[in-house]
This record gives structure tokens, sequence and C-alpha cells, in this order.
């Protein structure tokens, strides 16, 4: 008897490590595409394509929305989804880089305005207003209500850190800090001149804060051609620089993305920085820094960018960086064909990790990768 309970219990361990027992694996791909035939609205089509262990097996189209809408005689931006990033958040919530919030399982659109969210907390995403009429504050979207507020704490902060501003009226740019109930403090008189864009347009500077009276900002060159990370202490009012980085104009918004306590990737553009204040030191990164397990060579070369998985390298495609998703075990980039200086979108191409290929998907013109909902 002890024999055939042990024999049954080898069968089920078995049985339950093979493949017999393993489970399917479903994601959904969410891609925006742009409309053709509403090239004044700019309407936008939010599709989920649907992947079965790695393989296609088709699309659904969620909703549409317009870019552009009329305000009288004039027209006015309205959602989105092609300017700055954007954030799939608790798989289900698309907020576009210009803060409008999505709804994509009733497929509604929960807020059309302009905002630059700060970050999102459990039922919150968290916004802050820097305006010259409206004023500075904070407000919060709460998606359990779906109601909009400005928050009246005047001592209310969204990150860690505390009340500071560059003052973009003259250049070079100061640094001011605003303790509470008491006059400003000037940081600094010479923090940069700001990233320019083409069209002449000086967007907010990017600031990494290490803890709520320290923080590393970027500051550039009245010529565009470099930036100084200087490191700023609010109690003892010390600025030290901590490396430089060569760079070239570009018109993207750059971002920190935090590595540790001590080190964080600056995205510019293609490029992308290790600001280590370990080593005190700022080196441009040739593969950026993994997500999932993937990880993208930065520089575009004649074949394209490398990617690897886990270290190993497993494919050269010619993509943007912003147009690459990942999640576990799973990638997507969207093809380009390059004739010269020229770039044409030729769809998708997924990574399935049970083959250990990637996959080509035909897609219309791509407007911006979302990101993966796991099913």
């Amino acid at each position: 008897m002890k024999l055939k309970a042990l024999f049954v219990f080898v069968l089920i361990t078995f049985f339950c490590n093979s493949k017999f027992f393993s489970q399917n694996v479903t994601y959904s791909l969410i891609v925006v595409h742009y409309d053709p035939a509403s090239k004044g609205e700019f309407k936008q089509l939010v599709y989920s394509y649907k992947f079965l262990n790695g393989h296609y097996t088709g699309r659904d189209e969620l909703m549409s929305f317009k870019g552009r809408v009329k305000e009288g005689k004039t027209e006015k931006d309205y959602i989105r989804t092609d300017l700055g990033t954007n954030i799939l958040y608790k798989n289900r919530y698309l907020i576009t880089g210009i803060g409008n919030i999505i709804d994509l399982k009733e497929k509604k659109i929960l807020y059309d305005q302009k905002a630059n969210l700060v970050r999102c907390s459990n039922d919150s995403a968290i916004y802050y207003t820097n305006d010259a009429f409206k004023g500075k504050y904070y407000s919060i979207y709460n998606f359990a209500t779906n109601k909009f507020s400005e928050v009246k704490s005047l001592t209310f902060k969204a990150v860690a850190g505390q009340d500071i501003e560059f003052d973009r009226s003259a250049q070079p740019y100061k640094l001011n800090f605003y303790p509470v109930d008491k006059p400003k403090i000037v940081l600094s008189t010479d923090a940069g001149y700001g990233q320019t864009f083409t069209e002449s347009k000086k967007p907010d500077v990017s600031v990494w804060w290490l803890d709520k009276n320290s923080f590393v900002y970027p500051s550039f060159n009245k010529d565009n051609t470099e930036i100084t990370f200087v490191k700023v202490s609010i109690d003892s009012k010390a600025s030290v620089p901590v490396g430089k980085a060569a760079i070239k104009q570009q018109n993207e918004q750059p971002s920190f993305t935090k590595i540790s306590k001590t080190q964080a990737q600056y995205n510019f553009g293609e490029k992308k920085f290790l600001v280590d204040l370990e080593k005190n030191t700022v080196t441009e990164m040739l593969f950026t820094n993994p997500e999932n397990g993937f990880s993208v060579e930065c520089k575009n070369n004649p074949y394209g960018h490398i990617l690897k998985l886990n270290g190993k390298e497993v494919g050269k495609h010619h993509f943007q960086l912003k147009n690459l998703r990942t999640e576990q075990n799973i990638a997507a980039i969207v093809k380009e064909l390059v004739v010269g200086t020229e770039s044409y979108q030729q769809g998708l191409s997924v990574w399935n990790n049970s083959t250990q290929k990637w996959e080509s998907v035909d897609a219309e013109e791509v407007i911006a990768l979302i990101g993966w909902i796991k099913e």
C-alpha cells in the first residue's frame, strides 16, 4: 500500500513539473495608431494586440479620441499620446505625457486637461501646477471616486524634497528655495541655461531628489552642447559638480530614472548617462539599465540597436529607443526601415521567448507603444 502511494506521489510530482500542467500566458500590448482619414482632428485609435505564449492571435480596437478640438475659431490640443512619456497604471489607466487620463477598461476619458504628473500612488494620480496666473499647487485625481481636487495643505509634498524653483526669467537661471512662511533663498545664481528645443521652447528642469534636503539637477551650457550634473544641499546651500556629459540638441523632455540610492540613469533622447554619486562620475551608457531583463544598445549603428535579454544578445533591429516596451520574457518594438537619413515604420516586432525569435506583426503607423497588460 505504501509502495502504491509512493508511486502515485512520484507521478503527480512528475506531471506537475512537466509541460503537461504548464499554463498558457496571455499578454495584451496597448498600441495607439494614427487615423490618416482624420488629419485635422488628429484622431488616435487605441488597439489591444493579443499574444498567447508569445504568439500574436489578433487585435481589438478599444476606443478612439481626438487630439485637436476647436474652441471658437482656434484649435487646441485635446488628448495627445504623442507628446511626452505615456504611463500605463494598474493595467488599466493610460496617463498621457500631458496628463490626460483614459480608462481602457471602461473606454472613457476621465481627465482631458493638461497637468504635470508627479507620481501615481494607490488610487490617486498626483499633479503639480506652476502657472503664472493660477499659481503653484498640487492636485489629485482619485480613481475610486473619479474626482479631481486641489490639495489645500501648504505643506503637502508628492515626493521627497522641498519647494525649489528654477527662475527662467533671465539667463543663466537662478535656483531658488522657498521655506515655509519665510522669504525665498537663492541657492545659485548660475544654474545653467536650460535645455533648448528646436522651436526655442524651454522645458522644465528635471530634478533627482536624494532626500528631503538634497538633489541633483542638470546644468546646461549656453550652446546646449554640454551638461554639468550638480548636487545641491539645501541645508548647507552648497552646490558640488558631479560630472559632465557631451550632448547635442534634441526635442524630447529629459528625465532621471533612479537605479539605486547613489545611481540614476539620465535619459536624454537616444543618449543615456549613468550619474554615480558614490564614484562622483558621469558616464555615457553603452546599454540601458535592464528592464524586465531586457537592455538595449543606446547608440544607433548601421545595423540599428543590439537588444539583450539577461545579458545575452537576442537581436539587432532598427527602432527608436522610446518605442520599446518590455514585460517578463516578452518585448515589443516598432520596426523601422532606414533609407539614408529617412526612416519608415515597418510594423511591430515581438520577442517570443518560447521560440527564442522575434515575430513580425503587421501594423499601421504607430503613434505610441503604451505597454503590456498580463491577462
